[in-house]
């Protein structure tokens, strides 16, 4: 049995544990850490995607070497109306940030290792190795459901190459434009080159089952609408994003071992967006590791704790949306929503806003949960705790 000790170590190799590493690298190479990763590459296949005023200046310039694509502005598309919305907007890919990586972290990973225990200062692996730290930090995805109330966003991506030019500028963030299934669904489009796009099919839905043939058949229904049908499939991707509605999150958090990414459920309540706390709380840990300081637990938990007492103003908007609103007809709010001030919006997305713009967001949505919702359907949306 093989033994490795390190001052740090960060179990998956996803999201948020990449980012974290990459900043630790970033900021000193001195300290000593390890992830360990069960697949053979960091990250998986995914795209994250953000906008640049979701996280502070400087911590967009210390991300900006891992940014693949790179965007100034983007549009929403709904059935009453279209908008161009300006301001940045930007997206990761797992291959891109694998590549980046590795020639920086690379000797601080572990490959093709799945960890089979975990406290706060032991890991052990299948393959028989014991790795002893300092700091323990669990980043193994799996959002967690004890406790928590959650619907879903899910989709199905496919990436693909036309023989010919898309002339699509910018992303489509909601193309909502199109049949309403199994709750509010929109497509969602980033340019990638002349030729390349990524198109989802996303959905606001109260089950998190993807039938991927039912998806890919939408999603070639819409290629063939837009002109795009003679093209070749570059690859898929397929995921299921957890839509808070309540919870109590002392159920979730592990008082041993700190928590990052989606095991902490650390992801916009509404959006589904996990980059900008990724980027938070490695600056957070980041700088913790770096002064020394041996209250890094501590100092997760309280992140995380501070976050969903903030975050409840979304679970309330999440709650009217799921239990109060027609499945059919939840495309109404995010229509309302987005003919608000480009600013308030960027507030959402950000969740940093004034209680005066989170009145004026609530009052700017309102209008897209009616018709048909009822009163007594809404109230008790608001109070339920289930």
């Amino acid at each position: 049995m093989k033994t490795i000790k390190t001052n740090l170590l960060i179990a998956g190799g996803g999201l948020a544990s990449c980012i974290l590493a990459y900043r630790i690298k970033s900021l000193s190479s001195d300290i000593d850490f390890l992830v360990v990763e069960k697949d053979h590459q960091l990250g998986g296949n995914h795209n994250w995607s953000f906008h640049t005023t979701d996280i502070s200046n400087s911590q967009f310039e210390w991300l900006s070497p891992l940014i693949t694509f790179r965007w100034n502005e983007h549009d929403v598309v709904f059935p009453q109306y279209s908008r161009t919305i300006k301001g940045g907007y930007n997206t990761i890919t797992s291959i891109d940030m694998h590549e980046k990586l590795m020639p920086l972290i690379g000797n601080h990973v572990l490959f093709d290792n799945a960890i089979n225990y975990l406290d706060n200062k032991v890991a052990k692996l299948d393959d028989g190795t014991v790795i002893e730290a300092d700091i323990v930090i669990d980043a193994m995805g799996n959002s967690p459901s004890k406790g928590i109330t959650i619907a879903y966003q899910k989709f199905l991506g496919i990436e693909i190459e036309l023989n010919k030019t898309h002339n699509i500028e910018r992303p489509i963030l909601m193309d909502a434009a199109v049949e309403q299934i199994d709750g509010y669904r929109f497509m969602y489009t980033l340019p990638f080159s002349e030729k390349k796009l990524l198109v989802e099919d996303t959905r606001y839905s109260d089950s998190s089952q993807i039938n991927e043939e039912e998806y890919q058949a939408q999603i070639m229904k819409y290629l063939d609408m837009k002109g795009w049908q003679d093209c070749k499939i570059i690859k898929k991707e397929k995921g299921v994003l957890p839509i808070i509605l309540n919870g109590n999150y002392s159920n979730v958090f592990n008082k041993e071992i700190g928590m990052i990414g989606m095991k902490a459920l650390l992801c916009h309540p509404t959006t589904g967006y996990s980059l900008p706390h990724a980027v938070k709380i490695a600056d957070l840990i980041s700088s913790k590791i770096y002064n020394k300081s041996n209250k890094i637990n501590d100092d997760i938990k309280q992140y995380s704790i501070q976050s969903w007492k903030k975050d409840e103003f979304f679970r309330v908007l999440n709650r009217m949306l799921f239990w109060a609103c027609e499945p059919s007809s939840r495309y109404k709010v995010f229509q309302r929503f987005y003919t608000l001030p480009e600013s308030l919006i960027a507030k959402f997305y950000s969740r940093e806003y004034l209680f005066i713009e989170k009145i004026k967001m609530m009052i700017g949505m309102m209008d897209g949960f009616k018709p048909p919702i009822k009163i007594s359907k809404a109230l008790k949306a608001l109070y339920r705790n289930e």
